[in-house]
């Protein structure tokens, strides 16, 4: 199951505890569209054209030139993929915004292969709704 379809799976507990959510990749528009029908997303996938949003949160990287070339060997060509010169990936993360714009929970992790389970945001969104309102002051 990938990331998002975990995702999706979790979506219908978000969604009745009053949460949107949101996906953001790198990929052009028309991914975010074939995804989105393919895995049978009941969310958007957005496109963060040039890692503008990742740079924002300081997410985006630059692969080094081992791993670019080790990249291209296998024909993985992310600067024609992502629409850039560079080999440049985000760092996954999640965050859980409040109804104020504030960021309320954030998982980073340069390790790509290390994501949050989509349970554990649950936990996050439910624990902050039964905070209450010091939860979003």
């Amino acid at each position: 199951m990938t990331e998002l379809e975990a995702l999706q799976a979790v979506w219908p507990q978000l969604r009745a505890l009053g949460a949107s959510l949101i996906a953001i990749s790198p990929q052009p528009g028309q991914y975010g569209r074939a995804v989105r029908r393919r895995a049978k997303l009941e969310f958007d996938v957005l496109t963060d054209f040039h890692l503008r949003v990742a740079e924002a949160f300081r997410l985006a990287f630059t692969l080094p030139p081992d791993l670019k070339k080790l990249y291209a060997a296998f024909g993985n060509t992310l600067d024609k993929f992502h629409d850039e010169p560079d080999f440049r990936l985000p760092m996954p993360a999640r965050y859980v915004v409040g109804q104020d714009g504030r960021i309320r929970a954030a998982d980073v992790n340069p390790d790509y292969t290390i994501r949050p389970e989509p349970e554990d945001t649950v936990a996050v969104v439910r624990q902050l709704q039964t905070a209450g309102p010091k939860a979003t002051s």
